[in-house]
């Protein structure tokens, strides 16, 4: 393999380049680009008919041809509302190799196959250099069960889309599980799009400590142990959802919603949390404190239990 690797550069007249025009032509074929990502798992539930095959998969993926900033919208008035998620799958799952089926004009990851060296080079460049979007928990966790240990300390850079009232929460904080935090040591650049809608209340009651200790960014604190150098955060209202979610046939009154200061407040607080360069101790302070507090409670329940007060409703004494 070596001596193959040795002639090949000797002959071939893209590997006489300098490293540094490789890597610019290695960037301009499958680099700087913004994949959307999306996970189909309920496909696996399908009957044997229906199914996908040995040869199949449920990933759809689709490169974003009109990326812009996150506090911007284009299509619809939505961002990325254009982009329309083609068929995707891992190739090989053993090896972390992509497939890109509709797209592979764009990313042309074949050539990734012409040699060894070109792959080593080339695949850095890939992890390194594109932005990888996500709009729900459990596709994120699906897509870094089948990523090496190399390949995801190479990921320089995320996107998420969120939903805050929805229970999307809760899928969220599970698939930002700490150990797979601490495997993106690489990460700089996390790009959020946060759908709200939640009410205006919940926002005035908890401003003050929202960011700090919400449910809705309990997976979003943990990041803050990461070096990240940048975030882009905006937190928009779908209204037209959540009048659906109330069950009416009329839409959320406005006054009911975020307003755009508190939003653009909320989004504020969170990149401050995100860049802090105290953050991997901020955290450790507050998961230790939440331990603490966590050990007392159960500590008073069960002296509760043990001596029940006259004035217990009966259910929840235990004799």
């Amino acid at each position: 393999a070596w001596h193959s690797i040795k002639r090949n550069a000797a002959t071939s007249p893209l590997l006489k380049l300098p490293s540094e025009l490789r890597d610019k032509i290695w960037t301009e074929v499958l680099g700087g680009r913004l994949v959307h990502l999306d996970f189909d798992a309920i496909s696996d539930a399908f009957d044997s008919e229906m199914s996908p095959g040995p040869d199949q998969s449920n990933w759809r993926q689709c490169v974003c041809q009109h990326d812009c900033p996150e506090d911007q919208s284009h299509g619809k008035g939505k961002p990325h509302a254009e982009c329309r998620l083609a068929d995707y799958k891992v190739a090989d799952a053993s090896s972390g190799d992509l497939q890109f089926s509709r797209d592979d004009s764009l990313m042309h990851l074949t050539l990734l196959r012409a040699s060894r060296q070109i792959y080593v080079e080339a695949n850095r460049i890939l992890w390194t250099t594109n932005t990888f979007s996500f709009n729900d928990g459990p596709t994120f966790g699906e897509f870094m069960k089948t990523r090496s240990t190399h390949q995801k300390r190479l990921i320089h850079t995320l996107r998420f889309e969120m939903r805050w009232g929805w229970g999307d929460e809760s899928l969220w904080n599970t698939a930002l599980g700490m150990a797979l935090i601490k495997s993106l040591s690489g990460l700089q650049t996390l790009r959020l799009q946060i759908v709200c809608n939640l009410k205006k209340e919940c926002w005035d009651y908890n401003k003050d400590r929202f960011v700090r200790l919400s449910t809705y960014t309990e997976g979003l604190r943990k990041l803050s142990i990461l070096p990240l150098k940048s975030t882009e955060i905006a937190i928009r209202t779908s209204r037209r959802k959540a009048g659906r979610l109330l069950g009416g046939r009329h839409r959320r009154n406005s006054e009911d919603l975020w307003k755009k200061g508190d939003r653009e407040k909320c989004a504020e607080d969170l990149k401050a949390l995100l860049l802090d360069p105290n953050g991997a101790d901020l955290y450790a302070d507050y998961h230790a404190s939440r331990a603490s507090r966590k050990a007392e409670l159960q500590a008073e329940i069960l002296q509760q239990y043990r001596n029940p007060v006259a004035d217990w409703k009966p259910w929840l004494a235990i004799p």
